[in-house]
């Protein structure tokens, strides 16, 4: 079965300081596929996704999802685009005065058609998935960052999105205490009609998330690769950044 184009980037261009401008980033995912992004800070990769979801707009170049042009969207088709491809910030962005279940039910109360009783299923579900059961009445203030990236995703995840983008998800984290989340992600990227893009440091983390890894260096894709072709270290890129080493194309910035 052919699989469906679900999002395209071409000629992406966007000039703000030194590093973190962008020059001509092009690439495309079919429907079930994911990708991993990364490079060194100030590579680009903090505006990509804020441009993506057009929260930044001073750029050129075309967005395409699901075959219609993003970046010429009225206000009320780019909302309800932003309901199938949701953009998981690494701040997570939860609301202070809402505990945890309001947290995860907040797109769907505002979103969605379901029922009351609906959405009460829906999030309990997500705690289920979660883990987070007996901490649904707590506050963000109350919970370790493990447990607020658990109730970030599960609202990110809440309406079922197509296209999942999440910004750094495990920087400064124990593995074990997100083994929920992980285990949750994995099964969306297993999925054959979900995709998800994930920004990373680590990207050795996800080699069982994603079959493609993208680096960005100074604005530019400097690798497009399987993760075997990442593993092998051949590109002097990705070579340098594996190996955490000041011997290479790069410089520090």
């Amino acid at each position: 079965m052919e699989m469906q184009k679900l999002l395209a980037l071409e000629n992406i261009k966007f000039e703000s300081d030194s590093y973190s401008k962008l020059n001509n980033i092009s690439f495309s995912m079919d429907t079930g596929e994911n990708i991993v992004l990364f490079g060194l800070e100030n590579s680009g990769l903090e505006n990509l996704f804020l441009i993506m979801t057009l929260i930044k707009k001073d750029f050129s170049g075309n967005i395409i999802f699901k075959n219609r042009l993003i970046n010429e969207m009225n206000i009320v088709e780019l909302n309800q685009t932003r309901k199938d491809m949701v953009y998981l910030q690494s701040s997570l962005g939860l609301i202070g005065n809402m505990n945890l279940e309001d947290n995860i039910a907040l797109p769907l109360t505002y979103h969605s058609t379901m029922s009351d009783n609906e959405i009460a299923e829906r999030v309990n579900q997500l705690l289920d998935e979660m883990h987070l059961q007996k901490f649904r009445k707590q506050m963000p203030t109350e919970l370790r960052f493990s447990q607020l990236l658990s109730t970030a995703y599960a609202r990110a995840i809440a309406m079922n999105p197509d296209l999942l983008l999440m910004e750094h998800p495990l920087e400064n984290q124990s593995l074990m205490n997100v083994l929920p989340f992980m285990s949750s992600l994995k099964k969306r990227c297993y999925s054959d009609n979900k995709s998800v893009i994930i920004i990373t440091y680590k990207p050795k983390y996800f080699l069982d998330y994603s079959r493609r890894f993208i680096m960005i260096h100074k604005g530019e894709v400097v690798f497009d690769g399987s993760g075997e072709e990442l593993k092998s270290e051949t590109n002097p890129f990705v070579r340098q950044y594996l190996k955490n080493s000041l011997e290479g194309p790069m410089d520090l910035q």
